[in-house]
């Protein structure tokens, strides 16, 4: 289940994930791995610590190791590439944040450009079908691919002017996170976060809207609900006792929250995950 510190997983010892998504929605996470996005169609939105941002098609993202970053599809719709993988198992470091927007693409040549484009894909359907010795293809297309992009766009060099405030701020952001998603059992409030983490309330909830896109109470409710599905799907206890189990104080209010962040409510939820695996 994903968490405030994702800590991800690969079949096999091939450090590189690629795959398609569609509509992602994502609440505020971090982890080790590298993470870049190609939007393949339509537009999504996506937040890196506090820089939002609408991808369009043909545009991409990359997401270095440790920043704070979500998706957001609200009325909008997408299909995108993720790439995932462990930058030391390339033998690449020193990768910095940014968005490739149409503006930097079109200072490159059209053939640099239409390359990069290319390795995403293939790198979907050399993991996918893993060929033989795929994994001498996976390395060799990962190297050229981060080549690409560190000599057209100058990702390499991580940005190390970074204001010393700026890191403070996320690794605030990083504590309440992990907290929440720790405590999301107990009665939480603004207060108690606050000083969890050492910051002014007013201040605190700022800085917490800017980095996860959303209220402290917000992500609190949907990593409750994240939770809820999750036993909604793998155990039978009785719907009340998940209620209560996940923080909510009455299933009434349980119910209008589920049915707000997931579209459907919670024995909709149940009804359908077992109907669909029997």
């Amino acid at each position: 289940m994903h968490a405030f510190f994702e800590t991800r997983s690969y079949e096999t010892d091939i450090l590189v994930s690629a795959f398609y998504q569609y509509n992602n929605n994502f609440r505020a996470h971090w982890h080790v791995d590298v993470e870049m996005i190609y939007v393949c169609e339509g537009s999504i939105r996506i937040c890196i610590n506090k820089d939002l941002r609408i991808l369009n098609k043909g545009e991409i993202a990359v997401i270095n190791s440790m920043d704070i970053h979500y998706y957001d599809s609200k009325g909008l719709t997408s299909k995108i590439i993720v790439l995932v993988f462990r930058p030391e198992w390339i033998g690449v470091t020193g990768f910095s944040s940014i968005f490739i927007k149409t503006g930097m693409v079109e200072l490159i040549d059209k053939q640099t450009y239409h390359d990069i484009v290319k390795i995403f894909y293939k790198l979907v359907d050399e993991l996918r079908l893993q060929n033989e010795f795929y994994e001498f293809y996976v390395k060799g297309k990962m190297l050229e691919l981060c080549t690409l992009i560190f000599r057209c766009f100058q990702v390499h060099h991580a940005d190390f002017d970074k204001k010393e405030y700026q890191f403070r701020d996320i690794e605030k952001i990083q504590k309440a996170i992990k907290y929440l998603e720790n405590n999301y059992m107990f009665d939480i409030s603004l207060s108690d976060i606050s000083k969890e983490v050492n910051l002014n309330p007013s201040y605190f909830s700022r800085l917490f809207s800017k980095f996860s896109g959303t209220g402290f109470k917000a992500y609190l409710n949907r990593v409750r609900i994240d939770n809820a599905e999750y036993m909604l799907k793998n155990s039978k206890e009785p719907i009340i006792d998940i209620c209560f189990k996940c923080g909510f104080n009455s299933v009434r209010t349980f119910n209008r929250i589920f049915k707000s962040v997931k579209g459907y409510t919670p024995s909709d939820s149940r009804k359908n995950f077992f109907s669909n695996n029997k």
